[in-house]
């Protein structure tokens, strides 16, 4: 997986682009990863594609941001209670991939949202 060096030799890059990228200086390898990052993002299907509602949850809203999908929806908290659906609540929604390459997607609650426009106040 790597030589003594602790430098890496199985990536499946061209040897011509792992030349260039050795010789980038660290802010250029940072503009490299966002660049990256970005195409991928790019590539991906929208993370509100794969939102769904849980059974007795209602979605408000999605909006696709530049780092997270925003999300408004109304769930419930269980049977027997008379206020159900609870909410709206506001959340950040983004995808996660874990070590193994499998994706998820990761939750933020940032709390009820108030106001007539639907936003977080």
């Amino acid at each position: 997986m790597g030589d003594e060096s602790g430098v890496r030799d199985d990536w499946s890059l061209p040897d011509d682009l792992v030349t260039e990228l050795e010789e980038l200086e660290l802010h250029e390898l940072r503009e490299v990863v966002h660049y990256a990052q970005d195409r991928i993002r790019e590539l991906q299907a929208p993370v509100s594609d794969k939102i769904e509602a849980a059974p007795g949850e209602e979605l408000h809203s999605t909006e696709e941001r530049p780092e997270y999908t925003e999300v408004i929806k109304s769930e419930p908290c269980g049977e027997g209670c008379p206020d159900c659906p609870h909410g709206p609540y506001l959340y950040h929604v983004y995808e996660e991939v874990k070590p193994d390459g499998n994706a998820s997607l990761h939750w933020v609650f940032l709390g009820r949202v108030f106001g007539r426009d639907g936003r977080h106040e």
